[in-house]
């Protein structure tokens, strides 16, 4: 009975959710075509990935936008945890 009142909520919240923003609201944060080598919640060896990792190519210096309103609060490069990262608030 919980699994289907939460899947009746996930629905319910996704078709709300869908209606907040216009289709052409978001865009892509890259001026090439989006192709990805890790996405969203994909299983690791000990974890799931926390992001979205978009290949450029082997591009370097592209310009990267913000998908939505927003600005970059922060860039990262590390070794470890999420190696080079961009935050946007």
């Amino acid at each position: 009975m919980k699994k289907i009142i939460f899947l009746l909520y996930l629905i319910s919240f996704t078709s709300v959710a869908q209606t907040l923003y216009p289709s052409d609201y978001f865009r892509n944060p890259l001026d090439i075509p989006l192709r990805l080598a890790g996405t969203f919640g994909e299983l690791r060896n000990n974890h799931f990935h926390a992001g979205i990792d978009i290949k450029t190519n082997r591009r370097v210096g592209l310009p990267v936008y913000a998908t939505a309103d927003g600005y970059i609060s922060r860039i990262k490069v590390a070794i470890w945890g999420y190696g080079k990262v961009i935050y946007i608030n």
